[in-house]
């Protein structure tokens, strides 16, 4: 069983996928970090609960200490992964230079570097489109012409640990003078969207929030049903999960390193097999207006 197969069953789908597939990406480079390990004695990794899912259970503590042994197994670096208390004092730690390497969700981030301007994204994560998009979708037959139109109706949020979904749809509800639970009559949480999107054609609930990649991939898979629904919202662009760092906490040889790894994983057959197991299509640099996405998402989505 190769490194990659091993990897595939120890990152449960409870744990933080993004957070599993930078590890692996790392994994790719092993025998540079070996032979630099000096630089670096010990790789800190840290996460948002929104990133990490209920890491608390005794189930997800055991799947990080697997990921822990195996990040070292792989690179030679002896290692912590980390879930802080929140986006802030992630942001913090990362300023303070207690930290190596922080991954965020978009909107976290975008908070997180107006709060501490030294903090810089190493990478984002992209799954199909550089920005995601969400929508609320119903049945076609469904007499709600926006989102005011679906109070007192049920939603399906789907449980895949994208925490700008729920930030939309509370965001809206709240646009509504109604809290996230006060809006709607029921939440659902579906394993996926498919499932999400099968209850609204079924009836089961009548609406799903989704983001543009399920939506698309829905089309593809199911035609039929796909054309039983209208979508009644959306957002704007967002920004995605971001791998970032202080250039004060790491080396730039490792930096370097780090960031080679991320962007070239998908150029090799290894590199693409950790990005399907992941759920992503690719690392990227931040392109030019990842600036303004973020100033538009912080305006959008203020902190709280």
């Amino acid at each position: 069983m190769n490194c990659f197969e091993r990897l595939a069953r120890r990152c449960r789908p409870g744990l933080p996928f993004l957070l599993c597939g930078v590890a692996a990406v790392l994994a790719l480079y092993g025998p540079a970090a070996r032979a630099q390990k000096a630089q670096l004695n010990t790789l800190r990794i840290g996460t948002t609960p929104g990133l990490a899912g209920d890491v608390a259970a005794p189930k997800e503590e055991a799947a990080l200490g697997t990921l822990k042994d195996f990040i070292k197994e792989e690179t030679g670096l002896p290692n912590e992964i980390q879930r802080q208390k929140d986006w802030k004092d992630l942001g913090e730690k990362l300023s303070r230079g207690q930290l190596n390497i922080g991954v965020f969700d978009g909107n976290e981030f975008a908070w997180a570097q107006e709060k501490y301007p030294e903090l810089k994204p190493l990478a984002l994560a992209v799954n199909v489109h550089r920005y995601p998009v969400v929508y609320v979708v119903v049945k076609k037959d469904n007499k709600a012409k926006d989102f005011a139109g679906l109070q007192g109706q049920s939603l399906a949020l789907p449980a895949t640990q994208q925490s700008y979904l729920r930030l939309f749809v509370e965001r809206q509800s709240e646009a509504n003078k109604k809290p996230l639970k006060e809006f709607f009559s029921k939440i659902t949480a579906p394993a996926n969207y498919e499932d999400a999107f099968d209850d609204v054609v079924d009836g089961t609930v009548q609406a799903a929030v989704s983001d543009q990649a399920a939506l698309e991939a829905f089309k593809r898979r199911k035609p039929g049903r796909f054309n039983q629904l209208k979508p009644i919202a959306q957002s704007g662009p967002l920004p995605p999960p971001v791998v970032a760092y202080v250039s004060k906490a790491l080396d730039d040889s490792t930096l370097a390193r780090f960031r080679k790894g991320l962007l070239e994983s998908g150029q090799k057959e290894k590199g693409q097999t950790v990005l399907t197991l992941f759920r992503l299509t690719s690392f990227e640099s931040p392109p030019e207006d990842f600036a303004k996405v973020l100033a538009d998402a912080r305006k959008a989505y203020p902190p709280k």
